[in-house]
């Protein structure tokens, strides 16, 4: 599995990436169908107007690819850690749910009749 990240208005740091890879890496542990991930993270530079102070301007955004199909997903906070948290919870959500459409799928069978 190829995980790519990337910056935009900020560097990665290694914690950061250490951070990233850990969380997918526990996510996708179960499926083993995962062909790609690109993780963009990204801040926004526009100021709360009463506070003076950017609310929920960390951004991070994934796509995940599998066969047939891929997963997309975007979370805010105040926070980088955060946003990467919320975005692996939501990702996660996403592969358990097509993991489940996975295992009901019983192809009819025609000729056991």
């Amino acid at each position: 599995m190829q995980i790519t990240i990337r910056g935009h208005h900020l560097t990665i740091t290694p914690a950061i990436e250490e951070n990233i890879r850990d969380r997918f890496a526990q996510m996708t542990k179960h499926i083993d169908q995962v062909n790609s991930m690109q993780v963009k993270l990204s801040k926004d530079h526009q100021l709360d107007k009463r506070s003076k102070k950017g609310s929920a301007n960390h951004i991070a955004e994934a796509i995940v690819r599998l066969p047939g199909i891929e997963l997309f997903a975007q979370a805010t906070a105040d926070d980088m850690y955060n946003a990467i948290t919320k975005l692996t919870d939501k990702l996660k959500r996403q592969l358990d749910k097509h993991r489940k459409m996975q295992l009901d799928y019983q192809p009819m069978n025609i000729l056991a009749t």
